[in-house]
């Protein structure tokens, strides 16, 4: 999974850094709350995070993204005062035996994650898998 959030920037334009690395603690708790005890979660700067799920389906995926889109949305964040309300974008990739490399399963995730902020914003979209011709992962389009 790679997860952006949504309207994150307005909470570090109004309320600091400081409020924006307390709201980025309280989304990576909301995210392995939801998320079984041998899945990874890592923040990859800014605000996106990914996520890699050590088992399960395609369709366990989906539904866990959407529990992490309905953890993020539901935090109840206030700084000085005021409230602010964040959601999340998430892009699903597979990992399989002939997936790629590392920064290709990330950059699939990632148009994926595109793809999903493209369709409006707290959604959830799948990259195609990935096709391998001549031993070489051919470009993908997104499926949103």
């Amino acid at each position: 999974m790679f997860i952006d959030l949504d309207h994150f920037k307005l909470v570090n334009d109004t309320g600091g850094h400081a409020a924006g690395d307390a709201l980025l603690k309280r989304v990576a708790v909301a995210i392995r709350g939801v998320l079984g005890p041998d899945d990874i979660v890592a923040r990859l700067g800014g605000d996106e995070f990914a996520v890699v799920l050590k088992s399960g389906s395609a369709a366990g995926a989906k539904i866990a993204a959407r529990s992490i889109i309905d953890a993020i949305g539901g935090l109840d964040f206030t700084w000085d005062g005021r409230p602010h309300v964040i959601g999340a974008s998430i892009g699903l990739a597979a990992i399989n035996a002939n997936c790629g490399e590392v920064d290709e399963i990330i950059a699939r995730a990632d148009a994926a994650c595109y793809a999903a902020k493209a369709a409006g914003r707290g959604c959830v979209s799948v990259a195609p898998d990935a096709q391998i011709v001549d031993g070489r992962t051919e470009p993908l389009a997104v499926a949103s």
